[in-house]
């Protein structure tokens, strides 16, 4: 899954609190592969990789996570899936 969230507080912000979930999210079979900021970073982009895409809604979108999300400055109503990839390559 590509998609795109906007960002309040910077990328590093942003970043470690994408560490911190890293065990909860690993656990339920998810990956984030790469994220990249635009030039302010006010928007994040991001590649990950998931079993089933409705992972996005629920985990995401749990009122814990949603919690933590905001916190580290991301507008987690504007997360938006961009694509969904089938197959990618990254050499």
């Amino acid at each position: 899954m590509f998609g795109k969230i906007n960002l309040s507080k910077g990328c590093k912000t942003w970043s470690d609190m994408v560490k911190g979930l890293e065990p909860q999210v690993n656990e339920q079979g998810a990956k984030m592969l790469w994220a990249g900021a635009n030039p302010d970073e006010t928007a994040v982009y991001v590649l990950a990789e998931m079993k089933d895409p409705s992972f996005v809604k629920s985990f995401g979108e749990r009122p814990d996570i949603v919690a933590i999300r905001e916190a580290a400055g991301a507008d987690v109503a504007s997360t938006t899936p961009l694509t969904q990839l089938d197959q990618y390559f990254m050499g």
